[in-house]
């Protein structure tokens, strides 16, 4: 068993067991002060290329998925809700499909699951796991909230309703907060 193979074999393994949030740090995965860019992106769906950079001024939801985890999938719902909610504010909600097996890098799969589930935001596809590597990520899925700076705020771990968890309402809120802090100033 390769390194890579370790690597990918414990997220996999919460994926499939249907492990909602860690309990380490938590459940803020914050491995990671400031936003790394989005190098390596093997294409975008839905979007030109994007950037922090460019992003400045705005709130940013970062989601890590894959579209054969049954996990993943339950948190669709709150993306979609997400996209009504904020649309036409200054936030934007990136998917960043990191696949798990061999099939899962196929592109043209990835845009047909996204169109199934009516997932509309902007997906960048990390083949070769250059973003998850420079996020430090660990499992699938798992939800940051960057503010208008470029800084991490926040990391959820897992299925954002897992069991009675609020993972959802915790992320709304952080995003509703930060919205406002433009207001503020």
């Amino acid at each position: 068993m390769t390194f890579r193979s370790i690597h990918f074999l414990a997220p996999a393994l919460v994926c499939f067991l249907g492990v909602g949030a860690s309990a380490v740090d938590d459940n803020r995965p914050l491995r990671v002060k400031n936003a790394p860019e989005f190098d390596g992106v093997t294409r975008w769906i839905n979007s030109k290329p994007l950037t922090f950079k460019g992003l400045r001024g705005k709130v940013v939801v970062v989601h890590f998925w894959t579209n054969g985890c049954y996990n993943c999938m339950n948190n669709y719902e709150h993306y979609r809700a997400w996209q009504e909610r904020y649309a036409g504010k200054d936030v934007v909600i990136i998917g960043v499909h990191t696949p798990e097996t061999a099939s899962e890098h196929d592109v043209a799969r990835i845009k047909k699951q996204a169109e199934k589930h009516k997932l509309k935001f902007p997906i960048a596809v990390d083949n070769e796991t250059k973003i998850w590597e420079a996020w430090k990520n660990r499992v699938w899925p798992t939800v940051y909230v960057v503010d208008r700076q470029g800084v991490v705020r926040y990391g959820w771990e897992g299925e954002l309703n897992y069991k009675d968890q609020k993972g959802e309402e915790i992320v709304r809120k952080l995003i509703d907060s930060l919205l406002a802090e433009k207001s503020a100033k």
